[in-house]
């Protein structure tokens, strides 16, 4: 199957879902609009790394793993308070934390890219870092045209004539 073939699957799985907003969070999409988008990653990912079947189930077994370290590193750090609502020593205390999370995300990094590497080769890693940014950069343009779209107000065809002619 050709990439734009793939492209349009992806996308029309994409648009069918309505939630998209929470897409950039620091909450994971849920339910089964994080279904469809996580489903849509992994065919875009794995066709743009031409990866063997053998390839994939490795890789992402991995990579599932990696996020659910990530996702745990983040929720030891996640503040339940406003920034606004915080003192100046709370607000030093919270920068000090994220700085120690950031290292501690860093780290697990670099564990998990020797960790890739039994699996995918170092241009494959690289080219995942990559495709993974690009599926997630044209799914933010695909929620921002949907949302555009919502927003115009709607006009009937023929009815921009405001004179009555």
């Amino acid at each position: 199957m050709n990439t734009k073939r793939w492209m349009a699957i992806i996308m029309g799985l994409l648009l069918a879902a309505p939630a998209f907003s929470q897409l950039f969070d620091d909450e994971p999409v849920k339910g089964e609009v994080g279904s469809k988008i996580q489903a849509a990653r992994v065919a875009y990912i794995t066709q743009r790394l031409g990866l063997t079947p053998g390839e994939s189930e490795r890789f992402w077994a991995l990579n599932n793993e990696f996020e659910s370290e990530q996702d745990k590193i983040k929720a030891k750090y996640k503040s339940g308070q406003a920034l606004e609502a915080m003192t100046d020593k709370e607000v030093e205390q919270y920068l000090d934390g994220r700085m120690q999370m950031e290292q501690e995300l860093l780290n697990l990094k670099r564990d998990y890219i020797q960790r890739f590497k039994g699996v995918l080769s170092p241009r494959k890693i690289i080219l995942f870092q990559r495709a993974d940014k690009e599926f997630r950069l044209e799914l933010l343009r695909r929620v921002q045209e949907r949302r555009d779209n919502a927003n115009r107000p709607f006009r009937r065809p023929g009815a921009g004539n405001l004179r009555g002619n």
